[in-house]
């Protein structure tokens, strides 16, 4: 069997495509498209189309949080809208979405369309409770972090709507390449004091990390906010306009203390609600994927003391920024074969 997991993302769009045969899961696709579904929904379906090109597939797996871009009234509408170009696109394969409830067919979403949305976590978990039954799962993507507690192999999320999740700090709206950095500080050390930052939308994480070196310019796979250059120079650029400044004003040496500065605050940004999980679940294990090389989860819960496991030891790097599509596939063999088969 031939199965591909597919995440819907509002800025990326993911899939892996593994052959499962007997007790054999083989690895034998990945790919990641930048999709900003604010602008262009539409080419969703080609998008798919990419993905799917070449491929017999007998089983698609399908995810989203895409359904709460502005690119919709609501997320009804982005559900009823992006589910209907999955099927348009995999019209020959047997096709399940994740949800709240587990896994449902098509006519279940049409009739339920909230019980999918920005569900891709649900799937994330019964990947990580194959790893360790009792755990914390964080992982840092491009716009958001997840912080999913795991308890006898199962999730314990206090929240399931993004809204709750964010109540009880299992999301935080803080990333690795798509945050603005006003909404992670608002005030930075400058010549000797603090100046207060801007809010416009001047400079954004990935410049951050590109200076710091923990991306590369390959992997700053967004839109930059003046829509220039990803080299770091550029990016040193954008970061003088937090406060309003231009390169000019700043040596090296400043630029770097400014990036090493946010960067801490946003360690201490995701460590205050991981905290808020650990001490309501009392789980002290913490499994971690990072973005690139960034290590944002891992000092975040290394300030709280608490025992990390990278996901990286377990994943290559293909999958490693792309769990939801491989939980997706893990999702789909818990439940649907007696005799539990693990993807790992």
């Amino acid at each position: 069997m031939r199965i591909m997991g597919l995440d819907i993302g509002g800025a990326n769009t993911d899939c892996c495509i593994y052959n499962i045969n007997d007790d054999k899961c083989e690895l034998i696709k990945t790919n990641k498209e930048y999709l900003p579904m604010w602008n262009n929904k539409e080419e969703l379906e080609s998008c798919l189309e990419r993905f799917k090109k070449y491929e017999k597939l007998d089983v698609v797996i399908v995810t989203t949080t895409a359904e709460l871009s502005d690119g919709y009234k609501s997320k009804e509408e982005g559900i009823h809208d992006i589910t209907k170009k999955v099927m348009n696109v995999f019209d020959e394969e047997d096709i399940f979405f994740v949800t709240f409830n587990g896994l449902k067919d098509y006519e279940y979403v049409k009739e339920n369309p909230l019980d999918m949305a920005a569900a891709n976590w649900i799937a994330t978990s019964h990947l990580i409770a194959n790893i360790k039954k009792d755990c914390i799962f964080m992982d840092m993507g491009t716009t958001t972090t997840d912080i999913i507690p795991i308890k006898d192999s199962h999730e314990i999320a206090e929240g399931h709507s993004d809204l709750e999740r964010l109540c009880s700090g299992e999301l935080v709206y803080s990333g690795m390449l798509r945050t603005n950095i006003a909404t992670i500080v608002n005030q930075i050390p400058v010549k000797n004091t603090f100046a207060s930052v801007s809010s416009e939308l001047f400079t954004i994480t990935a410049d951050l990390y590109r200076i710091l070196n923990d991306i590369t310019e390959e992997e700053y796979i967004c839109d930059t906010p003046d829509n220039k250059a990803k080299d770091i120079l550029s990016c040193k650029r954008r970061l003088s306009r937090l406060v309003c400044a231009q390169l000019d004003d700043f040596d090296d040496k400043e630029i770097l203390e400014i990036a090493k500065y946010v960067k801490n605050e946003q360690v201490e940004q995701i460590s205050k609600s991981l905290e808020k999980v650990v001490i309501k679940t009392g789980i002290e294990d913490v499994i971690i994927t990072n973005y690139a090389n960034a290590t944002i989860c891992k000092l975040a819960a290394e300030k709280l003391g608490l025992n990390v496991v990278m996901l990286e030891d377990y994943f290559t790097k293909d999958t490693i920024n792309i769990s939801p599509t491989v939980g997706a596939i893990q999702m789909y063999l818990d439940e649907k074969y007696t005799s539990k088969e693990s993807i790992l």
